[in-house]
Parts: structure tokens; C-alpha cells; sequence
């Protein structure tokens, strides 16, 4: 199942790389350098397959030899002391500006800005729909914590506090037959830094299917540089094309779009 899992993967990214190669070189070349300089350090590329891009930070870590005893073995506990604090979130999604919560790896997600968004990109027989902006503030606790945000953003030079845009959508499809979706092009933060399918963005979306009629909802995350973080109020993303489930295209990427926040 694993290596079914990859093959699917890594063949969205090559599907969804396609036609947009200019687009890519360009802004990956700046989000190293931006990279790099605001967080003084080099911008190393990960050795793990680049193919392992997943709808979450926490799906990347590697799967655990003992799978029965992962949860209580492994998952982060939240000190008490903690837990008591007004601000801490336990379940549920961070809606107030400070509110807290702690994954299970031990990453401490605090909520810097937040805004309910209601903006649609269609690129036929797709419907994007825009619903959600937040920028998080993320402090990896342990060293596991590190390994697995160095992975999920094929980056292995992140600071133990750095910071997050993560964008939520839905993704509708209109047509009559079975989509599968690329790998988003980039999310751009400034004229000079974007997260792209290479490094500094996890893409929830990348390789999956949505079938006739139905939604799906998902999101995207990209590494925020220091010196954008008070400053950033809006971004630049652009979608991919989609494939038919025989591998011809279905739709083409789409317009580049503004989104405020």
C-alpha cells in the first residue's frame, strides 16, 4: 500500500509540473535565497523523495516499526501546567488570535491571524473555493518535532520557531468523470519568496481524487520568512491542471489570484 501510495504521488508531481517549469525555477530560486537570509541559514534540500507530499505536516513523519504501540509511545504529552492556561485548545480548530494547541509530535501552533475568506477560482470542470486564511506561529519542541516540519517542507535548515500560512479550501468537481489533482503551482508571499512543489509549501491537495459532483475540502501550507510575518496581508496562488483517471488532462491551470487577509 505504501509504495502504491508514492507511485500515485509521484506521478501527480510529474503530471503537475508539467508546463509549469518557468514559473517554478523562478520562484524557488528566490524562496531559497529569501529563505536563507531571513533565517540565517543555508536552505539544504531534504534527501527524502520529493514525491512524499502529503495534506498535513504530521502525515510525513516515517512510519513506526511497532504501529500498536506508536500512540502511546511516541505522541507528545502536554504538560498540565499547560493545559490550564485560558488560551489552550485541546481539540477543535484555533479561531481567536493566541490560542494555542500542540500536536501530537510536539509543535506548539499558536494563532497569530485569522480570516474567514469567500473567494472562487474555476478553472472548468473545477470550482476552488477559498474559505480560510491563518497565519501560525510553530515551536518545535522536540527533536522529532524538527525531523518531521524539515520533511513535510523539504527543508532541513527551519529554525525551531518559524512560522506558517495555511490557506483552506474545497475543490468541487462539475464535470462527469473522475479528477485528479495536480500539484499546486505556488503560493506566492512577496515579489521575491514563494512555497512551490520543491521546497517551503506542503500541499494537502496533490493526487487526490475528487469524483463527478462531489467536494472535497483541503489546504495548503507555506513557510512564512521572518521579515514578512507582521507585514503579510496578502498572497498570490495559482492552481494546477487536473487529470482524468487514464492520465489525459481534464482541466488547465488556473488564473493566477490574488487572495487579502
Amino acid at each position: 500500500m505504501k509504495k502504491v501510495i508514492i507511485f500515485l504521488l509521484l506521478s501527480t508531481l510529474i503530471l503537475g509540473g508539467c508546463g509549469n517549469s518557468a514559473h517554478e525555477a523562478r520562484y524557488q530560486a528566490k524562496g531559497k535565497t529569501a529563505f536563507k537570509n531571513q533565517n540565517k541559514n543555508a536552505h539544504v534540500p531534504s534527501k527524502s523523495d520529493k514525491q512524499k507530499n502529503s495534506s498535513s505536516v504530521s502525515s510525513r513523519i516515517p512510519s513506526t516499526k511497532n504501529a500498536k504501540n506508536s500512540k502511546t509511545t511516541s505522541q507528545y504529552v502536554v504538560p498540565k501546567s499547560i493545559k490550564k492556561s485560558a488560551k489552550y485548545v485541546s481539540h477543535g480548530a484555533l479561531t481567536q488570535p493566541k490560542q494555542f494547541s500542540y500536536d501530537s509530535f510536539g509543535t506548539k501552533l499558536t494563532l497569530n491571524k485569522f480570516k474567514k475568506v469567500n473567494q472562487t477560482i474555476i478553472t472548468r470542470p473545477l470550482k476552488y473555493q477559498i474559505t480560510q486564511v491563518r497565519l501560525l506561529k510553530n515551536e518545535a519542541k522536540t527533536e522529532k518535532a524538527k525531523k518531521v516540519v524539515a520533511t513535510a517542507f523539504n527543508n532541513t535548515d527551519i529554525n525551531s520557531t518559524y512560522y506558517t500560512l495555511q490557506i483552506k479550501y474545497t475543490i468541487k468537481n462539475d464535470g462527469n468523470t473522475e479528477a485528479i489533482i495536480g500539484v499546486l503551482n505556488y503560493v506566492k508571499l512577496s515579489s521575491s519568496y514563494a512555497g512551490t512543489p520543491l521546497s517551503n509549501m506542503v500541499d494537502g491537495s496533490a493526487g487526490k481524487h475528487v469524483g463527478s459532483g462531489k467536494t472535497i475540502s483541503t489546504n495548503v501550507m507555506t513557510l512564512v520568512p521572518d521579515n514578512l510575518v507582521h507585514s503579510l496581508k496578502t498572497c498570490t496562488i495559482q492552481f494546477s491542471g487536473s487529470y482524468r483517471t487514464d492520465g489525459k488532462n481534464l482541466s488547465k491551470e488556473s488564473l493566477v489570484t490574488d487572495i487579502d487577509f
